[in-house]
């Protein structure tokens, strides 16, 4: 059936001419593309894409020359749906838009929040030892002590206390149970003093190894290698003291990965004082 090139109406056979727009009859209808969305090429390739996706074939990108923009076109018979897919399109990307810009801020949060919070501070094993031994020593004796004075009121050594039975016995027993507890308390100070006395032993050893690695591994010429590699020059201290301490903490986690976060730090600013300063 022939139909008119203008007007798309349809006429029978026989009849050559459009009555209505006088241009000659076709046999099929060329269907014309119709532009929905402008923009970079990129993201028209990316929403061409979803529509394909979603039944849209006949989607084509080309470069207009007169706006200098690319364009994406469908078939006629498609702008209605591929308008409304392009909509949809449109909406999910807003979205993740404003997810990400979120997720960003939540992330600047973070990063903030663990600036202010305060490094891990390394405390020197041998010392809490110390400490813990100077606790124990100082409980067994108030402990001792204590026992030794009641012993020696019960047996009447000490006739400046003129006391009731009743007052005495409380007296025993409040007083008494005080400096067991003391007592107790030193022996859990002693035990906590071998047991970190162990570990700093342990500690010294580790350190050694690390820092015996360090001073083969990281040197001023391995460190000026990387910063060359890395093409930086010409950078103010500061940058350049966070630049190399961060080399060397990353050399010492890559051979030493269960290190503590805070002898970590310790061994990094160690190794930097005994190469710059």
């Amino acid at each position: 059936m022939p139909w008119c090139p203008v007007c798309k109406n349809e006429y029978k056979e026989g009849i050559l001419r459009c009555a209505d727009c006088n241009v000659d009859l076709v046999e099929q209808l060329t269907e014309e593309k119709k532009a929905i969305y402008f923009g970079e090429l990129k993201k028209l390739k990316t929403i061409d894409a979803f529509l394909k996706e979603n039944g849209i074939e006949s989607g084509n990108i080309t470069f207009e020359q007169e706006e200098q923009v690319y364009e994406l076109s469908v078939l006629e018979s498609d702008q209605k749906k591929a308008v409304r897919i392009l909509g949809i399109f449109l909406r999910e990307e807003e979205k993740n838009a404003d997810k990400h810009i979120e997720d960003e801020n939540q992330e600047e949060a973070q990063t903030e929040k663990k600036e202010r919070e305060p490094a891990a501070v390394y405390v020197d094993k041998k010392y809490k030892a110390d400490e813990y031994k100077t606790s124990a020593y100082t409980l067994f004796f108030v402990g001792i002590l204590g026992i030794v004075f009641l012993v020696c009121m019960g047996l009447d050594l000490l006739p400046i206390f003129n006391l009731g039975t009743s007052t005495k016995i409380m007296m025993y027993v409040v007083l008494g149970t005080l400096f067991v507890v003391f007592l107790g308390f030193g022996i859990y100070s002693m035990k906590a003093y071998k047991k970190i006395l162990a570990e700093s032993l342990e500690e010294e050893s580790l350190i050694k190894k690390v820092e015996e690695y360090l001073n083969k591994t990281v040197t001023k010429e391995t460190i000026k290698t990387s910063l060359n590699k890395k093409e930086i020059e010409n950078e103010n201290p500061e940058d350049m003291y966070f630049e190399i301490t961060a080399m060397i903490e990353a050399e010492m986690k890559k051979a030493f990965p269960d290190l503590e976060e805070a002898l970590l730090a310790k061994l990094t600013e160690d190794h930097y004082t005994r190469l710059y300063e």
